[in-house]
């Protein structure tokens, strides 16, 4: 009777066990799915110059553009879903997507969409020590302004479309340090119109990122991009009918390119103010684009000798309200200056950007 006794209460055992194994098991496939809405004031919707702004609010004739305002306001819809794969050999895959829709309220021929596909791979254990990625990324549409094609002597609106291609292998070196590598390719492409500016380009980078054991999070990214313009085998003219005004108007020249790219952040919770839900980030940007043309100052003044120089910086703080609900406060200044052999070229390309937003971004999972 003991023996029947033990078995009964080693079977009950045994099953309740299998029972909670399996109601605390990872499922093989799981989801997530987030969706944000970003409130901005941008002060310089085209990234123009002090020059172009100057004409476009004396009216000048000579400056042609659509826009109601320089300044506007956006609304960023952002909506990322994610899927996760325990997949077999101890192995875990994510893909995941994602889109932002940029629409401003008074300038709304600006407007336009990012899409962006990645996927992920690495080993499915605790302080695992590589991680394999790669993505395809781009913008369907993008508004550049008005420039003048001079093949038909017409002023027409300049669009461009945006695609791009990254791989990326990280290794973790030590507990807090972690080294990746990089590569990807990319296209620019432009309207009938303006097939002159068109382009492809190849990249390749380096990042370290370290976490410190007060919890901060440093990271540096060195990019270097090769950009080939496709068509530079047309003559140039640098006025306009009048001989009076300087056209910013590189659809004839050569646009070659090499650009070096230094990017920093720090990343940090924010024990001042709450110690688990608000944290702060600082990401900033530095690009020297040197055009590489063999050509004369008088052939090519838009690139021969050219530096451009663009910086931006971003600070951010993101509170977790609840566990699905996260508030984000940032800020971002840019500005672009250019060094070249033909000094009226800083007057339409030098500027400064502004923006100011507050963001909401929901988990459903």
């Amino acid at each position: 009777m003991k023996r029947v006794t033990l078995s009964l209460l080693f079977g009950v055992l045994l099953v309740s066990a299998q029972a909670n194994a399996r109601r605390t098991s990872f499922p093989t496939l799981d989801w997530g799915l987030r969706v944000g809405v970003n409130a901005i004031y941008n002060d310089n919707v085209l990234r123009l110059s002090e020059a172009d702004g100057n004409a476009f609010h004396r009216f000048d004739p000579g400056f042609r553009t659509p826009l109601q305002t320089l300044d506007d306001g956006e609304m960023e819809i952002l909506l990322a879903a994610s899927l996760q794969w325990r997949a077999p050999a101890t192995t875990m895959v994510n893909l995941n997507y994602r889109i932002k829709a940029v629409q401003r309220a008074q300038n709304s021929v600006t407007d336009y969409q990012t899409h962006s596909l990645g996927a992920s791979i690495r080993p499915r254990v605790r302080g695992y020590r590589w991680i394999a990625r790669g993505s395809v990324f781009t913008i369907p549409s993008f508004y550049l302004r008005v420039y003048r094609d001079r093949d038909f002597g017409t002023y027409d609106d300049c669009r461009f479309e945006n695609w791009e291609y990254n791989g990326e292998f990280s290794y973790r070196i030590a507990e807090p340090l972690w080294l990746s590598a990089m590569a990807g390719y990319g296209t620019y492409y432009y309207g009938a119109r303006f097939t002159e500016y068109d382009s492809e380009y190849k990249e390749f980078g380096a990042e370290a990122e370290y976490t410190t054991r007060w919890d901060p999070r440093l990271a540096f990214r060195y990019t270097r991009r090769v950009s080939d313009n496709l068509v530079s085998t047309q003559s140039l003219s640098l006025v306009d009918e009048t001989g009076a005004q300087l056209l910013e108007d590189s659809e004839y020249g050569d646009g070659d390119f090499n650009e070096d790219e230094f990017r920093v952040s720090l990343k940090s919770r924010v024990r001042a103010l709450h110690p688990h839900t608000v944290n702060a980030s600082l990401v900033t940007r530095i690009r020297r684009r040197v055009y590489t043309t063999d050509r004369t100052l008088e052939a090519d003044p838009f690139h021969r000798g050219r530096l451009d120089t663009r910086w931006d910086v971003t600070p951010t703080l993101d509170w977790s309200v609840s566990s699905a609900l996260d508030v984000s406060l940032f800020f971002t200044y840019e500005e672009r200056s250019t060094e070249s052999d033909y000094e009226p070229l800083a007057l339409v390309k030098n500027f400064v950007r502004r923006e100011v937003g507050l963001g909401f971004t929901y988990r459903i999972r």
